[in-house]
Formats: C-alpha cells, sequence, structure tokens
C-alpha cells in the first residue's frame, strides 16, 4: 500500500488555476512511529550497502516493498538529509561543489597572493586565477584562467544567435563581459536577453530581436576548461603582480579542489588547528662556556662528563617559520596571553624553560641544559648517537678555538629542527642540522654537520658566514621537507578532503533504524486505519466547502486511536487533516 493512499482529502490550489482540487493533505501526520522508534523491542539496525534502494530492502525484510516509508519516519537523519546515495553519486556531487584547484603553500600569505590575482608558476608555466584564500590551511583555490577566441556568427529570422563549444570539458566564462561587434559598432549584452546556456555551460543562446535577423556579429568569447585542475609542480614559485610589485609563493602541492585536504582531524575526530606554514626549521642556539684542560678527549665518557659541567650563559629560540628572527622568551606568559604565540610546541617550551633557569641565574650548567632538553624534545634528538655526537663536536671545536688562561673557550652551538603542524619536533625522521661557531686567532669560523637517520656529514667547503652556514642547513632541511611533505603529517592528525566529508556524511546514513518484520505490518495496519477515520471526515467537509463556498473548514480528529501493536498499546493523537483554504497549499503538523 503507498504511503499516501489513505490520506484523507483537503481542497488545493495548484499555480494560476482558478479551480480548487480535492486532493490528499500531505500536512496530515500520524506518530504512531514516533512513538515506538526509540524503543528497541520495536527496532533493530540494518547496514544500507552501496546502491540499496529504500524499495528493495523493505521486501527483504517485509516481502514487499511499499513499507519504504517507515525508515523515513524511523531515521531523523534520512528524513532531513535523504536516502544514502551511491559512492559514483557522491563523487560527482564533490566534483561539482568543488570544480576548481588548490595549491597548498607554507609561505605566508598575510599579505600577498590576493583575491583575483593571477599567478604563473616559474617552472610548469601555468596559470590560474585566486579564487579564494584558506589561510587557517594555508591555501590558494585556484581557477582556470579564461582565453579569449574569436567567432563569427549570423543571426536566425528572430535574431537569434547560436554559439556551441565542440571541445569537450570547455565551459563559457564571464558572459556579460564579452566584446560583440556589428559592423565594426560594439553592442552590450544582457542577462535578460540570453536564452539558454551562459557563464559556466558550454552553449549559449543570445536574442539580438527582430531588427538583428540576419545580422552577422562578431564575438570576443571566454572560454576555460571546466574541472581541470591547474597543475603547478611541487616546489615551485608562482608569482603575480600586485601594486606593481612581484610577489611570491612556493608550491607544496596542487590539486583538484574536491580531493585537497578541507580539515585536519585528531584521533577523537575532532577538528584540529593547526600551524600552516609548517613544517619549518626552527633554530635553538646555546653559548658555551667550555673548559677540557686535562680532559682525553678520545674518552667519549670524559668528554660526557665534562660536557655536561659547563656553563650555558645564553639561550635563544627562533620564531616559527622565521629562523633568523629571535623570540623573546622573557614574557612568554604575556606574549601567550595576547595571541603572539602558541605555547604548544616542543621547541617553545624548550625554550622558555631554559630561559626561566637563565633569568634566575645568569647561567646554567649544560647538565641542567640537556636534561630539559631531552624532556621537552623528540627521543630520537636525544639518543646517544645524537648527544655523542654534538659533544664530540664541542671538544673539537675547544681544541682549536682560542682560549682564555683559564683553558675556557666560548663555543656557540645552534641546533636546527623540523616543526610540524602541532609545533613540535619531528624527531622520527631524525633530520637535523648544527652549526658550530667559536674563534680561531680572532675569526670567527663555521663547522656545519648534517644528521640523517643517525649519520652526520659535515660540510665542505665551511661556511664563511653565520648566514652562510644557516641557510646551508635550512636548504637542506628544505629539500627533505619537499621531498617527504605527505610522511611529515603528525600521526596524531588525520587529513581529510572535501570528498571525504562527503562519503563520512553519507555513510552516516547508512546505519538505519527498520522495523522488526513482526511489528512492521502490525504498524502499518495501524497506521492506515487511522488515516481511514480521518477520510470519510474529511472528504465531506471538503464537500461541504465547494457546495457552500465556505473558505476556511476546520477538520480534526476528537477521538484517539488506540492499537495493540506487538503486544503493547499505542495510542494515536495526532492524525488529523490540517486547517485549510481553497487558496492555501497549507497543512500543519499535530
Amino acid at each position: 500500500m503507498a504511503y499516501f493512499t489513505n490520506f484523507p482529502l483537503t481542497n488545493y490550489t495548484f499555480g494560476t488555476q482558478p479551480a480548487v482540487t480535492a486532493y490528499q493533505n500531505l500536512g496530515i501526520y500520524v506518530d504512531l512511529v514516533d512513538q515506538v522508534k526509540d524503543d528497541a523491542a520495536f527496532y533493530e539496525y540494518y547496514n544500507v550497502k552501496n546502491g540499496d534502494r529504500a524499495d528493495q530492502i523493505s521486501q527483504v525484510l517485509y516481502g514487499r516493498p511499499d513499507l519504504h516509508w517507515t525508515f523515513f519516519l524511523l531515521n531523523d537523519k534520512v528524513k532531513l538529509r535523504g536516502w544514502p546515495r551511491t559512492y559514483s553519486d557522491i563523487v560527482a556531487q564533490a566534483k561539482k561543489d568543488y570544480p576548481n584547484s588548490i595549491v597548498t603553500t607554507r609561505t605566508d600569505l598575510g599579505t600577498k597572493m590576493k583575491v583575483g590575482s593571477t599567478i604563473e608558476g616559474k617552472t610548469s608555466g601555468q596559470k590560474g586565477i585566486i579564487l579564494r584564500r584558506l589561510l587557517d590551511n594555508g591555501q590558494l583555490v585556484v581557477g582556470r584562467v579564461a582565453v579569449e577566441r574569436t567567432v563569427t556568427a549570423t543571426a536566425n529570422a528572430y535574431g537569434h544567435v547560436t554559439l556551441e563549444l565542440e571541445t569537450a570539458g570547455e565551459r563559457y566564462a564571464d558572459v556579460l563581459n564579452w566584446t560583440v561587434t556589428l559592423s565594426g559598432s560594439a553592442i552590450a549584452l544582457s542577462a535578460d536577453k540570453i536564452l539558454e546556456g551562459g557563464t559556466n555551460y558550454s552553449n549559449l543562446k543570445y536574442n539580438f530581436g527582430f531588427t538583428g535577423a540576419f545580422q552577422t556579429y562578431v564575438f570576443k568569447v571566454k572560454v576555460f576548461e571546466y574541472q581541470n585542475a591547474v597543475t603547478f609542480t611541487a616546489g615551485e614559485v608562482i608569482s603575480t603582480i600586485e601594486d606593481d610589485v612581484e610577489v611570491s609563493a612556493v608550491v607544496d602541492t596542487s590539486s583538484l579542489e574536491y580531493l585537497a585536504t578541507h580539515h585536519y582531524e585528531d584521533a577523537s575526530g575532532n577538528y584540529a588547528d593547526i600551524t600552516p606554514n609548517a613544517p619549518f626549521a626552527q633554530r635553538t642556539s646555546y653559548t658555551f662556556t667550555l673548559n677540557y684542560v686535562g680532559v682525553d678527549l678520545t674518552d667519549a665518557t670524559a668528554v660526557y662528563n665534562a660536557t655536561l659541567a659547563a656553563v650555558v650563559t645564553d639561550v635563544e629560540i627562533s620564531a616559527a617559520g622565521d629562523y633568523n628572527k629571535k623570540l623573546d622568551l622573557t614574557n612568554v606568559a604575556v606574549d601567550v596571553a595576547k595571541g603572539n604565540y602558541r605555547l604548544d610546541g616542543q621547541i617553545l617550551r624548550l625554550g622558555a624553560a631554559l630561559s626561566l633557569l637563565l633569568a634566575d641565574t645568569g647561567s646554567t650548567t649544560a647538565a641542567f641544559v640537556f636534561a630539559i632538553w631531552a624532556s621537552e624534545i623528540a627521543s630520537a634528538t636525544s639518543d646517544p648517537t645524537y648527544t655523542g655526537h654534538i659533544f664530540g663536536e664541542l671538544a673539537t671545536a675547544w681544541a682549536l678555538a682560542d682560549k682564555d688562561g683559564s683553558g675556557n673557550a666560548t663555543i656557540k652551538f645552534h641546533s636546527f629542527f623540523l616543526i610540524d603542524n602541532l609545533l613540535n619536533v619531528i624527531g622520527d625522521t631524525e633530520q637535523f642540522g648544527q652549526t658550530f661557531e667559536y674563534p680561531i686567532s680572532g675569526t670567527t669560523v663555521y663547522k656545519n654537520t648534517y644528521g640523517n637517520s643517525g649519520t652526520f656529514t659535515t660540510t665542505s667547503p665551511a661556511p664563511s658566514s653565520r648566514s652562510d652556514a644557516w641557510l646551508d642547513i635550512t636548504t637542506q632541511l628544505e629539500l627533505y621537507t619537499q621531498q617527504n611533505l605527505s610522511n611529515l603529517v603528525p600521526s596524531a592528525l588525520t587529513q581529510v578532503n572535501y570528498l571525504d566529508r562527503y562519503v563520512k556524511s553519507n555513510d552516516e546514513l547508512k546505519n538505519i533504524k527498520v522495523l522488526r518484520p513482526s511489528v512492521a505490518k502490525q504498524l502499518d495496519a495501524a497506521y492506515q486505519s487511522t488515516l481511514l477515520e480521518q477520510k470519510t471526515e474529511a472528504e465531506v467537509a471538503v464537500a461541504a466547502q465547494t457546495q457552500v463556498g465556505q473558505t476556511n473548514p476546520t477538520v480534526s480528529n476528537t477521538t484517539q486511536s488506540v492499537t495493540s501493536v506487538a503486544g503493547q498499546t499505542v495510542t494515536s493523537s495526532s492524525a488529523s487533516a490540517a486547517s485549510s483554504s481553497s487558496s492555501s497549499s497549507g497543512g500543519g503538523y499535530y
């Protein structure tokens, strides 16, 4: 039995139809299912498979296809959002809703790459126009740049001109700003004269009126490739001119919009904030006063103990994304309160802790420094291989460096780490760089070493300045980042793209409540019985209204329908016809 079969009648006026029509009152609602949908005795769960139709499931469960309406009343999400769609439908919808491309970059976009700017890849030569900026993810939504073509067409006897694109995937763009000429004179296009197609379509039919019949027009049309990615090369520079100045950014990834990252989720499935310019190299710098007088520099244990006794007189942490900029750690709490930076990254916590020690004493020992270091930085950065390498290089630097009369030498140690989107050290990659800075015969020298999975190499030739030394380290770290970007997302985060969101939303609809087979037919019979009790009274009211011209008849059930379903008494008080008039398609829920 179809869901609406026994609905009572009421008067409707359809469109501009002058007379009313007796039609089923779609405002009627019976709450029998509502009374049992949260009672586990009445329902069980069914998992909708890809492509399953409601009537098919009804046939499988109940041996008849027409009880599909119970699924919609039992499941609020299905009632509000519709039946689960097939995967192919979801993909098609995502492509339609998100047809552009997305460029992800770790470059700071705060003051550049504005909406409307045309960007060009220095390597790929690709061009695109910036449609939106998603700064929380460091993303630019990029559309195809329309190309201009000249098309000549002659109007028919009605003054209609039809244009068709022959290449699959092409669409017209910015139709109302095309240049159209007739015998050399420009003609403006207007939206009200477009009969078919237009922007984002592959066709256009325009009405020039009878006075334009058989005239030949020259169109300067704009065309773009629809749902075709603007594919920039990872690592290439994209640039544009803004305010007469060339600005640029470096591409990390370029993909179709519907496959690009929409957001990140933590382990609990909640949205997670990220730092969009990560991964980046961040610097920690320490100034050591070292003295290995009497220490056997070939004895690793002796060097280790002597190093832990060294005095640390300065600690410096660089700003996020700018290894040259020093963060002021003296007012960490104040700056965090102001929102200047977040105190949730390992490097920043390390710097804050060490700065407090220095503020109290003016200096501390390396033992304190490395203890805090080991507690704040990922375990891979404090393993024996790494710390042994550092202590060995410090001892080598002391042996070469200028010393005072007591054998003290001042050594600066600059350590570079890769920082992830949660501002924590990417320790499991073991990719690090160090610059050792110290004076020899009054001239400052620099030595770089680069750590890769426990193996350390020394730069050659040695950098001649601090800036060159730091640039060498960060260049190598950036190269590694570009080559391994997809693997550097924190394990605590999950990337969710636009298509994933659609699939997840659709999957939420698939585990549905269904009436138990022993209950479904009884409840349907009670449901239809309740409607039939209303139908005769409603039809009488409609007939009376038609005969005497009443405008607001009210028909309502003054008794409650009582029935027994699965051994339980179910009472319906909501089956009623809504108040209606001959000029309304109204209805109500009671």
